[in-house]
């Protein structure tokens, strides 16, 4: 019951206007700033650490366009599910570097996509499993009764598939890839500390996924990284290829030149990166806490 009420609720919000859902999203993000809770200062602090050539004037400016961003996320995203291809269409103002993307879909190899937080990720995966499916890793959400509706949505239709975020289903994603499959992730998530190795970004030791190294060595794909840049009246999908190094088989140059590659993304729009995560939660043993 609980989660068909948060579906009605979605699908509700999906049908509003891009401006509707921008202006929801700036006066929520407006409010969170004003609050001073936990998204507050988790943005402060990660702002603080990651420009500090700013002025306290410039970086609280960017602190309420961070979260004003990330709260436009979650207006814009319930119409990225719900509304279909022809939304999608028309959400979607141009695309850069589009041959990259284009050449990668044509060629026989496999192909891995990095999609930041940055912008709205959610449109970027959906606008790109229209064009090759997917295999992708999932990780339930916290909250368990949202747990199909994410699914669903996630999944869309034709030969898009969702596999657990464990051996079993890295083995799924190493098939495909093999295959000239192409996979998705979330590159700038937390992992588990067996699972990531420390690398900086923004001159700061952050635990990163070493899985993507792994599948790069074990597969020889393709890596793109895909954003969708949030611009007047919708969205501008787009690609760049990142640095070379990361197909090195030296798991720390690969991650270093991920992270590089990430950050130069996020320093094009900064206030569209997610910087309410903890990105720097969990340090080298011995360092200080991060966050208080």
């Amino acid at each position: 019951m609980k989660a068909q009420l948060v579906e009605l609720i979605l699908r509700g919000i999906s049908h509003c206007s891009i401006s509707t859902q921008r202006r929801l999203g700036n006066w929520l993000g407006r409010r969170l700033y004003k609050k001073q809770g936990r998204d507050y200062r988790v943005t402060t602090r990660n702002i603080e650490a990651c420009f500090p050539d700013l002025s306290t004037l410039e970086q609280q400016d960017l602190v309420l366009k961070s979260l004003q961003a990330t709260a436009t996320v979650a207006m814009e995203t319930p119409a990225v599910w719900f509304r279909g291809d022809k939304w999608l269409d028309r959400a979607v103002l141009g695309v850069e570097n589009a041959e990259l993307f284009e050449q990668a879909v044509q060629s026989e190899r496999g192909v891995i996509l990095l999609v930041p937080h940055f912008g709205n990720w959610e449109l970027a995966g959906f606008w790109c499993a229209r064009h090759r499916g997917i295999t992708a890793m999932y990780r339930p959400p916290r909250m368990e009764f949202l747990d199909g509706l994410v699914r669903k949505v996630r999944k869309g239709t034709g030969d898009n598939k969702l596999v657990p975020a464990n051996p079993r289903g890295v083995l799924a994603v190493v098939q495909a890839l093999s295959k000239g499959g192409m996979t998705m992730v979330l590159p700038d998530q937390q992992p588990d500390i067996k699972s990531g190795i420390f690398s900086p970004f923004f001159g700061h030791p952050a635990l990163t996924v070493s899985l993507i190294n792994r599948l790069i060595v074990k597969t020889d794909p393709l890596v793109l990284i895909a954003y969708a840049r949030r611009v007047d009246n919708g969205h501008i999908v787009g690609f760049c290829e990142p640095e070379e190094e990361i197909y090195s088989a030296d798991p720390q140059i690969s991650v270093d030149a991920m992270n590089r590659s990430i950050e130069a993304l996020a320093k094009t729009a900064p206030e569209q990166y997610q910087w309410e995560y903890k990105r720097f939660r969990t340090q080298p043993e011995g360092a200080p806490r991060f966050y208080s």
